[in-house]
């Protein structure tokens, strides 16, 4: 394995860590809201994964799992008693020795940039004591632990930061709560450290008023499938979380610089370096007549006295995986923090990306005949229409698909496609998305020559033979990377 290679499994993994528990906590809220029926089926759901597929569909799952539950549901009827936290945070101690943090965070954590919250809720046995919180106003996270003083094993059911006066913060989808455990379950007697961590939105003024809170449930089979609240609990804590605490020690740099990749327009609106991270705002030109999903590989440059800083491998903000932006028009590189940049501006600034994965506005679609069994029309090139074999399961109305991929070592690993499909009279057909076994399925398998095999399905349901066809299913997310590399001055001194 290269060195370039071994550090995209390392971060791949390392999200992973931080994210996977979060899935099975999801499941059960799903479970507890969809009830038994709902619940042995979605256990059912074909996920099929190898190599470094894991990490993909393990990020897939988190975020699909979550954007479905929804905000939490306010209706449980308890009262927290809210009471200044007698916990010793021990300056954070360990969270500092905690080796999967984030990089924003660990860097947080070094700088000692986390404020002391130091507030306290009890209810039902159960106590949360918030201990620190930090932001740069782009991203927050609360830090936080459990404590479990009934008979009970809980689990998280929800959570979620509100700001107050903001009727529905935008951060419930895409945000995360990583552990300081080997899993998720609290035991009766124990106390179990969490981070909780969302992105906040560039355009909005939060205040400094915030509600944290939690919803734990226990975790019998009765508990889990009831649709009664009697059997979770819900914990809020209140405090203040300035949004500007750091903004002393931020740099701005305005731009009005465009990448231009393979024809498409990618306007780079902001630089933004914080003490945490360095993001760097996106907008595609709407006159592009390809829609983009990513860059390919980018990297931010910065010159200080003739020496180059580079930052590689960021994180991706979009519509997708935050409610920051409300549509793919947008989107927010964000890279690990400045070194140099709090001391002085840099003498420039340039961004250079490798490439882009998009597909035409007007090819975002798979068009199959199901009675032929054949496959009419796709973007790109190097999608198949697989025969399915006994051992693949196919159900009756499903397809099975299998796509090689040249240049896949740096791109996002999901192919989204929409709930709803066309038949040929035009006419539009829901996918039954109370049956999630019969849900798209899907694979992503990488090779050490950086190209991959992506295997997917789609289940159209057992009628859907009768229907008039072709039948057309829009693409929501593609993987196609475009291979063009470019770049782009985004500020200079001169």
């Amino acid at each position: 394995m290269t060195d370039q290679e071994e550090r995209i499994l390392r971060k791949n993994i390392d999200e992973v860590q931080q994210n996977v528990e979060t899935m099975q906590e999801m499941k059960i809220y799903n479970a507890m809201k969809r009830g038994i029926v709902e619940g042995k089926n979605r256990e059912k759901r074909r996920i099929y994964t190898t190599g470094m597929g894991v990490v993909a569909a393990a990020a897939v799952a988190l975020m699909v799992t979550y954007n479905t539950i929804g905000l939490p549901n306010k209706g449980i009827a308890q009262s927290p008693v809210q009471s200044v936290s007698i916990k010793n945070t021990d300056n954070f101690k360990a969270y500092r020795s905690f080796s999967r943090l984030e990089p924003a965070l660990a860097s947080a954590l070094e700088q000692n940039l986390v404020v002391p919250v130091g507030e306290s809720a009890e209810n039902k046995g159960y106590r949360i004591d918030v201990t620190g919180a930090v932001t740069d106003g782009r991203k927050v996270y609360v830090l936080y632990s459990v404590q479990n003083n009934t008979d009970e094993v809980v689990i998280h059911a929800d959570f979620e930061l509100q700001f107050e006066g903001i009727k529905e913060s935008p951060l419930h989808k895409g945000a995360s709560l990583s552990m300081l455990a080997s899993e998720s379950r609290i035991q009766p007697g124990q106390s179990m450290d969490f981070i909780y961590s969302t992105n906040l939105s560039p355009t909005i003024q939060y205040p400094k008023k915030v509600n944290y809170n939690i919803v734990l449930t226990e975790t019998s089979d009765k508990a889990l499938l009831s649709s009664s609240n009697k059997y979770r609990t819900s914990l809020d804590v209140a405090f203040e979380l300035d949004p500007d605490m750091l903004k002393a020690q931020e740099r701005m740099l305005d731009t009005d610089g465009t990448l231009t990749i393979d024809g498409q327009k990618i306007k780079v609106t902001e630089v933004q370096y914080t003490p945490l991270s360095t993001y760097v705002d996106l907008a595609y030109d709407e006159n592009n007549d390809k829609q983009i999903f990513q860059l390919i590989n980018p990297v931010l440059i910065s010159k200080y006295e003739g020496v180059e800083e580079k930052y590689y491998y960021p994180t991706l903000i979009t519509a997708d995986n935050s409610e920051v932006y409300s549509d793919n028009s947008k989107a927010t590189l964000v890279f690990r923090k400045s070194e140099k940049i709090v001391k002085s501006k840099p003498d420039s600034v340039s961004l250079k990306a490798f490439g882009i994965s998009a597909v035409e506005k007007d090819q975002m679609k798979i068009v199959v005949d199901l009675n032929k069994y054949q496959l009419i029309e796709a973007p790109g090139s190097g999608l198949e229409l697989v025969t399915p074999t006994t051992e693949d399961n196919v159900e009756e109305g499903e397809i099975f698909l299998r796509r090689n991929i040249k240049n896949a070592q740096y791109l996002e690993r999901s192919t989204r496609l929409a709930e709803t499909f066309t038949d040929a009279k035009g006419k539009v057909h829901n996918r039954d998305s109370n049956t999630p076994s019969k849900s798209s399925f899907s694979s992503y398998t990488t090779s050490k020559d950086g190209s991959a095999v992506n295997e997917f399905g789609y289940n159209f349901g057992t009628e859907a033979k009768n229907y008039p066809q072709p039948l057309t299913i829009t693409l929501e997310k593609y993987t196609n990377p475009i291979m063009d590399t470019q770049a782009v001055e985004l500020y200079s001194k001169n």
